[in-house]
């Protein structure tokens, strides 16, 4: 007799009870799930003001890589011990431990102040987070597996396309939410940004521990396919095919093969599911790139403020939703359980849309919100359907693993998404930086009495301060016409006014100019803002090209497994064919 059989309730449940748990462990999953991104992309919108204390985008994508790689390996570890283990408890404490290291992140300033008050601020504040948030990406790993294990343990085979497509939703709204969340505590400082989302996840590790169960049998229930069946009318022969398949697996499987060859019969001897890790990877490149990095880039890029870009960055989200939900139907309804079709559909709408939102180089928010919308909606649909189609292929007894591993490959991306994005824009900002600070200097040396030139200009040490104040000056004096200031209201005169004299004390000690007449002092004020959104702009391009080019490869790995589907779907199939040769 096998553990399952041993540890199953012996009590009658009703088919009212049996519906109440499946909803109940399908809410319970996507609510927990949306905790889970509430103190995962928390990061995202403190990058910025993390950047404004001296951490550098080379610093902050090593992070992202660092974190996104290994959750994605304990997503696959996790997954072969999630198969095994109560999801209740499994995903509540991985929800507590993935809280309470956003607390940590959140008071990092406090430690760095408390306990290396010499050493630089910056460089401390970098190192705590960059620490826990490597814990971070370990524990996030406890999230998703048992939500896959609930999900095939609560629903039968002909019902996985819809339902993790209705789950999958949970990734949108959680980064959603938090973005929209964020948005708003942003304002407060960049520490709220962790600490608010933490509170709330404390309170979801709660939740969990209330709303989850493990498999329908250890609560008294009759396997999902007999339920499915039954509770369907026997509509056909397949389900009843579904129903002895899984009553013979039920009785052989634990007594003739273990964990171990389970995992290499269904998972690692796959051909399929090796094909949908790679597509994985190039799935989760366009993922990630918007969703860690957009806030930045339409900032930088597309010139727009900050909570607009927070605003954008959720609409890709709930589109991606929608996206999610129509994906599952096109797997169960149109495409009879191939969910690798409706992939392939959908990569092909991403990559249209990624190489309109790389081509149409505008700032308008409108345009921007609608295009990162299109490919929130198509990149989706993709993302919640690799784990489906893996679990299912590789049946539920590693359905968790399978999904897993491709999990991993989705996350060794952000070696290309975090690290790779930073580096390859901070590399690409070299030569503007340059042009900035040469146009600067010789904007200065011009109002030098000694008739020094840029290149000494340049060499003083007290140059980058005339550049700050420069680019402090244009920014104050933005929108403001001439150089009265009395019409303009008191707050903004003052700002500007001080901005401007700022500025003079700092030329002057730069090339000793006591005179300076504000149409020069203006000159190099726009000429450091120039450069400044030149520097903002450089590498991003390469990075919007990047985009089509994983969706394009993204297709035709989908391509290949054009025609995958699940060993019930397949039965299915081939008992229509006997039955047709027959008649």
């Amino acid at each position: 007799m096998s553990n399952q059989t041993k540890n199953t309730k012996s009590v009658v449940r009703t088919d009212k009870e049996y519906e109440y748990w499946r909803w109940r462990i399908l809410l319970g999953t996507m609510i927990g799930y949306i905790f889970f991104y509430f103190v995962r992309k928390s990061i995202t919108m403190a990058m910025p003001g993390l950047e404004d204390i001296g951490v550098t985008k080379t610093t902050l994508g090593l992070f992202l890589t660092i974190h996104g790689v290994l959750y994605g390996v304990a997503r696959f570890v996790n997954g072969v011990w999630s198969d095994r283990v109560n999801p209740r408890y499994f995903m509540s404490i991985g929800l507590f431990l993935a809280a309470m290291t956003n607390v940590f992140c959140g008071f990092s300033e406090n430690i760095a102040t408390a306990f290396f008050p010499d050493k630089d601020h910056a460089t401390v504040v970098a190192w705590v987070i960059g620490s826990f948030w490597i814990i971070n990406g370990w524990v996030q790993g406890m999230g998703f597996p048992p939500c896959a294990k609930s999900l095939m343990h609560w629903f039968a085979p002909h019902e996985h396309g819809i339902k993790f497509a209705t789950w999958n939703i949970s990734h949108s709204f959680g980064a959603g939410l938090v973005f929209l969340l964020n948005s708003f505590v942003v304002a407060l400082g960049w520490k709220y940004c962790f600490l608010v989302p933490a509170a709330l996840s404390l309170s979801g590790a709660v939740f969990l521990y209330w709303a989850l169960r493990d498999s329908p049998e250890k609560e008294g229930f009759e396997p999902v396919e007999k339920y499915y069946e039954r509770t369907r009318g026997n509509k056909n022969k397949t389900d009843e095919a579904v129903v002895e398949s899984a009553e013979n697996s039920e009785a052989t499987e634990p007594e003739k093969s273990g964990w171990w060859q389970d995992l290499c019969k269904n998972v690692f001897s796959n051909w399929a599911v090796w094909v949908l890790c790679f597509a994985n990877f190039f799935v989760y490149i366009v993922r990630f790139s918007i969703l860690d990095w957009a806030p930045t880039f339409l900032s930088q890029s597309k010139g727009l403020d900050l909570q607009s870009a927070g605003w954008a960055t959720a609409c890709y989200e709930v589109f991606g939703a929608f996206g999610i939900i129509l994906s599952g139907v096109m797997m169960d309804k149109v495409f009879n359980g191939r969910g690798a079709k409706a992939c392939f559909v959908y990569m092909l709408g991403c990559g249209l849309a990624s190489f309109a939102f790389w081509k149409l180089d505008s700032d308008s928010l409108i345009l921007n919100i609608l295009l990162l919308s299109f490919i929130g909606f198509f990149i989706y649909g993709p993302q919640c359907l690799i784990g489906c189609v893996a679990s299912t292929i590789a049946t539920k007894k590693s359905g968790a693993a399978s999904s897993g591993l491709t999990g991993l490959f989705g996350y060794l991306a952000t070696i290309v998404t975090g690290f790779g994005v930073g580096f390859i824009v901070d590399g690409a900002t070299a030569q503007p930086k340059v042009d900035r600070d040469v146009a600067v200097a010789a904007a200065v040396a011009e109002l030098s009495p000694s008739g020094v030139d840029k290149d000494v200009v340049l060499a003083n040490e007290k140059f980058k301060d005339v550049v700050k104040k420069a680019e402090a000056y244009g920014d104050a004096k933005r929108g403001v016409d001439g150089d009265d200031l009395e019409k303009l209201p008191p707050e903004k005169a003052l700002k500007v006014s001080e901005a401007r004299a700022a500025l003079s004390d700092s030329v002057h000690e730069v090339v000793g100019a006591d005179e300076l007449s504000l149409d020069k002092l203006a000159v190099i004020a726009q000429k450091a803002v120039d450069g400044r959104a030149n520097i903002s702009k450089a590498g991003w391009p390469r990075i919007f090209g990047m985009l089509v080019v994983s969706s394009l490869a993204a297709l035709i790995l989908f391509a290949l497994i054009f025609n995958a589907a699940s060993p019930e779907v397949l039965q299915e199939e081939a008992r229509r064919r006997e039955e047709s040769a027959k008649a």
